[in-house]
């Protein structure tokens, strides 16, 4: 009987998404979740909803990135492709601090959730903002006030948040 349940115990281990996985839809949902908060700012502050994430593109396209305000290929779909995968990225770092701070608890600790999804959104604008060099920020601030710019970091942290709680299992390793 300890066999069956030791075996029982690694095949629902195998089943458990990775962290890369969990990673990638975390960081789908909260890159999602960020990119139309910063549309819906933006439209209200009197730009385009489309301009924040072609001004992400200003890595590639310094001299035209931030007054492109209507939708292309070019711009629109290469600044939501980066703006998504930077949201992988930090959701990489999310699900590495959810599984630490909830090793131990239920798979689905809600302040473990939280603590790391705030965290990381903090870190993230940290690095966005004040760490890397002017090309490789996200762009968003030249359509959005500091107010907004908030709430974008803050849809970041609810969508790593919502993708957690409402998502698959994690790992307890």
């Amino acid at each position: 009987m300890a066999r069956y349940i030791e075996w029982q115990d690694r095949r629902a281990h195998a089943k458990s998404p990775s962290i890369m996985q969990r990673s990638v839809r975390s960081g789908l949902l909260a890159g999602a979740l960020a990119a139309v908060v910063a549309g819906w700012r933006a439209a209200a502050e009197g730009s385009s909803a489309i301009a924040p994430i072609n001004a992400v593109t200003h890595c590639l396209w310094p001299h035209r990135a931030f007054a492109e305000t209507r939708f292309s290929a070019r711009f629109s779909l290469t600044g939501f492709a980066i703006h998504e995968a930077s949201a992988v990225l930090w959701a990489m770092l999310f699900e590495g601090l959810r599984d630490r701070l909830s090793r131990g608890s239920s798979r689905r600790d809600a302040v473990a959730v939280a603590t790391a999804a705030t965290a990381t959104a903090a870190t993230a604008y940290v690095v966005d903002y004040h760490l890397v060099p002017e090309r490789l920020t996200p762009g968003f601030d030249a359509h959005l006030s500091n107010r907004s710019l908030a709430a974008v970091y803050i849809a970041l942290a609810a969508g790593l948040a919502a993708a957690a709680l409402l998502g698959g299992s994690r790992s307890d390793d």
